[in-house]
């Protein structure tokens, strides 16, 4: 088929307005126009809940909870599953009420939200499957926005810490602002974000979001009641036609407490080829208007598939560079090591060094300690040999005294005897 410059002109500049467009989704957003309601009765293509009273809808916003009585709940969900993997979100709310007032509000992206979650908060929830962006006091704070997120294993009502499931949050005062704050949620191909009034709150590009959940926005109050007002609430996707779910039991995973996240696959190749259209010879073309909308068709196939094929590039480049990254902290893992090896060689050389300077220290020290006592023995031994000799008595004076005593006793014994002969008899 043959196309003249003009309409080549054309899809050129169509074919980059699509690379850069953002389709809103009607089915899944509200107030973007001046009314929320027709009718001041309900939402369309949503539902609202409330307990025990439903929240109100006046003509430019959805009062959720009351400024009185206390202890409200409200919420409004969605009717239709968010069917693509490319969206974003804004919601703009108000929170108003007295000094020491307090409650919470909360933005789901949940499979199955409305029966499962209906008007529950973070903390009155047991088991589902999906996002959660909580907007409270937390911790006695200013205010805070915090993320969590959940794949149905987790009974959050009966959790012993539910603040330590979330995966990310900042800082951010929403009360008594006097205007309406508004919360973006992005979730593209390689990222996922929060930003609130034009800042950055938090992001991840391990968070993907499955296809088929429920949009949905909940508030609750304390006895001492917030009132949470909703006066937008605008769903955008890269594309207008849905994108088709993955395969069954896709799941997302959550991280705070230590719980893996993982990326999934987005779209369908076989998608992409059923939209392209059938060859049909240029003949069949009569009229400018078929040649556009036949062009239009093709290009809007291409870019789906190039879509497709870019999203399939970057998951396998994060993945190359995730392989490369855990093949890098690996060889400096082995680098550091070596080097550690090497180091203790050099420390053991140095440490038999030591041992044998110490060995020799102390041969020495000891060798020196006994000369010491075998010098000070030889003096001691001299000293009282030299002492003895000075004052001790000579050995011939001594005899003379052994033998002199000996005949001192003899003479006295042969005394004794004499005497006792001489002596006068007694008889009897």
């Amino acid at each position: 088929m043959y196309f003249s410059k003009t309409p080549l002109t054309l899809a050129s500049a169509f074919l980059f307005a699509s690379a850069q467009a953002t389709y809103l989704n009607p089915d899944l957003s509200f107030g973007q126009e001046d009314k929320i309601s027709p009718n001041l009765r309900a939402v369309p293509n949503f539902h609202i809940i409330g307990n025990p009273n439903p929240p109100e809808i006046l003509s430019n916003k959805l009062v959720l909870t009351p400024p009185a009585p206390g202890n409200q709940r409200g919420a409004i969900w969605a009717e239709k599953p968010l069917m693509h993997s490319s969206w974003s979100v804004d919601v703009d709310f108000r929170a108003t009420g007295p000094e020491r007032g307090g409650g919470n509000f909360m933005l789901y992206l949940a499979k199955n939200g409305r029966e499962e979650i209906g008007t529950a908060s973070i903390y009155t929830v047991g088991r589902f499957d999906g996002l959660a962006l909580v907007v409270d006091q937390y911790a006695g704070s200013g205010g805070s926005i915090r993320g969590f997120l959940n794949d149905g294993s987790t009974e959050y009502k009966s959790h012993h810490s539910v603040d330590s499931l979330a995966f990310g949050h900042c800082e951010y005062s929403y009360r008594n602002l006097g205007r309406p704050s508004r919360i973006a949620v992005r979730q593209s191909p390689d990222s996922f974000s929060v930003d609130v009034d034009g800042r950055r709150c938090f992001d991840s590009p391990k968070i993907k979001i499955p296809l088929g959940y429920y949009f949905g926005v909940s508030a609750a109050s304390a006895e001492n009641p917030d009132s949470f007002e909703v006066f937008r609430f605008v769903t955008t996707t890269d594309s207008h036609t849905p994108d088709v779910a993955g395969q069954p039991g896709e799941q997302f995973a959550a991280a705070p407490d230590n719980q893996a996240q993982a990326q999934q696959p987005i779209g369908n190749t076989q998608n992409t080829e059923r939209d392209i259209p059938e060859e049909a010879p240029a003949s069949k073309y009569t009229s400018s208007d078929a040649q556009f909308a036949d062009l239009h068709n093709r290009l809007q196939a291409m870019m789906r598939a190039f879509s497709l094929q870019t999203q399939a590039f970057q998951t396998y480049q994060q993945q190359s560079n995730s392989r490369q990254e855990t093949l890098l902290q690996r060889i400096t893992a082995i680098e550091a090591s070596v080097k550690q090896q090497e180091g203790t060689a050099k420390v053991l050389k140095d440490i038999q060094a030591d041992v044998r300077q110490t060995k020799a220290d102390l041969h020495n020290a000891l060798d020196q300690h006994v000369a010491g006592l075998k010098s000070a023995v030889r003096e001691g031994h001299t000293s009282v040999l030299g002492t003895l000799a000075n004052t001790g008595t000579g050995l011939g004076k001594l005899i003379f005294v052994v033998l002199g005593s000996q005949a001192l006793l003899v003479g006295a014994f042969v005394l004794y005897k004499r005497r006792k002969a001489n002596g006068p008899k007694k008889y009897l």
